[in-house]
């Protein structure tokens, strides 16, 4: 079956609020499931929106999953969940990043989007865009810094390009006095099923295809834990 065809079952668990989506010929279903419940619901809830739609296991074509950054334990769940299914079921694996999950589906294509999250700590993960029929190519790629590094960096470019921009993510909620001006913050908040959809779909129309076996999520950092307990490893991906 096409990939634009076939079932899609995508999931992305980066933030407090993490979204599963099932999309196909029977339509689209999702359901959120909070950052305490990350491991206990995944799959309860994707047997749930599974029964709704109809259909089992064997007729999913396509695993779709959000890689971070983003919480670390949600992202290895999210990451290691979709890569045990699309071993399991011999399907195609899409693993977009957050960020671009986040950006995607932003209406005023005109300008770039940044997207930010809230990533704990006083920093924010943060990417810049331009979007492309709809697909959010990279100006800058992931990082992670103080907000308002992150700022700084963000209000250099807009000067050298002259051009505002879109911002989205609670990254931008999180500190709002810190952004520059000739940013317009459309007040979404992260990954969304309409994003998370939109993001999959073209991953997969355009052969961003991933190996289940070498597939690594995307941290940035080191996990909480390992600052908190001191730990001298290196970064875990």
């Amino acid at each position: 079956m096409e990939l634009d065809k076939a079932w899609l079952l995508a999931l992305d668990l980066s933030t407090q609020q993490g979204v599963l989506v099932l999309d196909g010929p029977g339509g689209t279903f999702h359901r959120e499931i909070a950052g305490d419940s990350r491991v206990s619901h995944l799959f309860p809830e994707a047997g749930e929106i599974m029964s709704n739609a109809r259909i089992g296991p064997g007729d999913i074509g396509l695993i779709g999953v959000g890689r971070g950054p983003g919480s670390f334990t949600g992202v290895r769940v999210a990451v290691t969940a979709a890569k045990i299914v699309a071993a399991v079921l011999d399907i195609p694996l899409v693993a977009p990043d957050t960020l671009m999950v986040t950006a995607a589906g932003t209406e005023e294509a005109e300008k770039p989007v940044f997207a930010a999250l809230d990533a704990r700590r006083g920093e924010v993960y943060y990417a810049l865009y331009r979007m492309e029929d709809g697909y959010p190519a990279a100006i800058t790629e992931p990082c992670v810094a103080p907000p308002r590094a992150a700022a700084a960096s963000l209000s250099s470019w807009m000067d050298m390009e002259g051009t505002g921009v879109i911002g989205v993510g609670d990254g931008i909620e999180a500190y709002p006095d810190v952004w520059p001006e000739g940013m317009e913050a459309l007040g979404r908040s992260g990954p969304g099923p309409a994003g998370l959809t939109q993001m999959c779909r073209l991953s997969g129309e355009r052969g961003e295809l991933c190996d289940p076996v070498m597939l690594v999520p995307l941290y940035l950092r080191r996990p909480d834990a390992s600052v908190r307990y001191g730990s001298k490893r290196g970064d875990p991906c």
